[in-house]
């Protein structure tokens, strides 16, 4: 890959959470987005298999403008002779919460015992 595109493909970011012991920790990495949609960071915190943390893209001039997304993190290496561990992330989705209806109908369906 040519220092060209690596740049076109990596993008400064934040990353928060929480590490392997429970710390919470704030990093400043690449984001390096793969040709399969496939997202890889370096980090220097040890994570959990599975974590999840915050991803924030870091831009210049609109620095507070970037809202920090969920991720679920899996390390995919060990440590490497600088202290980094590659960690792959995936995009956490939120759940849909079901219609407004049936909790009501279900509240209504609830029965109390006085004992």
């Amino acid at each position: 890959m040519s220092f060209a595109s690596q740049q076109r493909n990596s993008y400064r970011v934040e990353i928060s959470g929480w590490d392997k012991s429970e710390n919470f920790f704030v990093e400043r990495t690449l984001l390096e987005w793969g040709a399969d949609q496939q997202h890889v960071v370096s980090l220097r915190s040890l994570l959990k298999d599975s974590s999840v943390i915050f991803v924030r893209l870091i831009q210049e001039m609109l620095e507070n403008a970037a809202f920090p997304i969920a991720y679920q993190a899996t390390p995919v290496s060990e440590r490497d002779e600088r202290g980094y561990t590659r960690v792959k992330l995936e995009q956490m989705r939120p759940k849909h919460a079901e219609p407004l209806e049936s909790a009501v109908e279900e509240a209504h369906d609830v029965r109390f015992h006085v004992a």
